[in-house]
């Protein structure tokens, strides 16, 4: 499967300035009212790894990351007068994510010392936390299979705790809502599994993978459909069909890819190549999600259309999503 990255490569690097990755465009151009934020430059750091982009790049978002730590806490949105909002006095998803970054970070020994200091200091505010949110605690097992792989089974066990008790014989997820960023869940068990070799980690994985399968794949059109955020998908059978995001697309070809890598079955392999295929115009409109004048992703799939602002996530979960296809292919 041909998969193009460079005009997003490019375009990731014109909504870069000498701060960060700035979070928001109106359009395709950068919107500096919205500022920047710890969530996109945790995702930059790792399209920065695995693309090897330059040092200067990655030096960027790595810094971004230490100044959003304020000593007690972890900040994530970072306003155009440079003042952070100090809204995250518990752990927010962005410390997941930068725990995901971190142990990438970390792996790659670049900047190492840097990188464990910070890991440490957000591993040490989740912890504290005593309700983080499922997709936290999804994001720090990932970051843990980098850097103190020991500690998974104490979040892992989390996650089986809250599937046992919210599946049922029709049910089978973490939570009575599937929401965004779905992949993560499952992707994380396999982790776990890898990490651990546990079977009740895999068993959790495949049956809930396979139950969201079922539910955001259009067999009618051969095409993913995620849920949108003007309501998602409840227990009780309401989905919403838009907006549809990008994010769902990337964190789907990401769990299926790492299924293949863990069971060397061909159909996750073909359900990645599928789910990229969001990007590209197998969606329920028919309609392509890439820019290819300004190689920015649009935000998501409306019921008129595509909304055509391009923000930071959308383009990062197309580059991370496409590195995957091509790490399988």
């Amino acid at each position: 499967m041909e998969v193009k990255t460079e005009k997003q490569i490019d375009y990731l690097l014109k909504i870069t300035d000498k701060i960060g990755l700035i979070e928001h465009c109106r359009g395709s151009q950068p919107d500096y009212d919205e500022g920047w934020c710890v969530d996109d430059n945790v995702r930059g750091l790792q399209v920065a790894l695995r693309y090897n982009l330059t040092h200067n790049i990655s030096d960027l978002y790595l810094d971004f990351l230490k100044k959003a730590w304020n000593g007690k806490y972890f900040c994530n949105d970072l306003n155009r007068n440079l003042t952070w909002k100090e809204d995250f006095l518990v752990s927010g998803e962005h410390c997941g994510r930068a725990l995901f970054a971190l142990g990438e970070t970390i792996k790659n020994d670049y900047r190492k010392n840097e990188a464990e200091i910070l890991f440490n200091q957000i591993y040490a505010l989740v912890k504290e936390n005593k309700n983080n949110f499922l997709r936290v605690i999804a994001e720090t097992i990932l970051g843990l299979q980098f850097y103190n792989a020991n500690k998974i089974d104490f979040w892992a066990e989390k996650l089986v705790d809250t599937y046992n008790k919210e599946m049922d014989n029709k049910w089978k997820w973490f939570s009575p809502e599937i929401t965004y960023d779905n992949g993560r869940l499952p992707m994380a068990m396999l982790v776990a599994y890898q990490k651990t070799e546990k079977e009740r980690y895999f068993n959790v994985a495949i049956e809930s993978l396979s139950f969201l399968t079922k539910l955001i794949f259009n067999k009618d059109k051969d095409c993913f459909s995620f849920p949108g955020n003007n309501g998602w998908f409840n227990k009780a059978g309401a989905k919403a069909e838009f907006g549809q995001q990008p994010i769902e697309a990337g964190s789907m070809v990401e769990v299926y890819a790492l299924a293949y890598e863990v069971t060397k079955n061909k159909k996750y392999k073909d359900l990645a190549e599928k789910a990229f295929e969001w990007f590209l115009g197998k969606n329920i409109l028919g309609i392509k999600m890439i820019d290819e004048t300004t190689g920015g992703v649009y935000d998501g799939l409306e019921e008129n259309g595509a909304n055509k602002n391009q923000g930071a996530e959308s383009v990062l979960s197309y580059l991370i999503a496409a590195k995957e296809i091509e790490r399988l292919d």
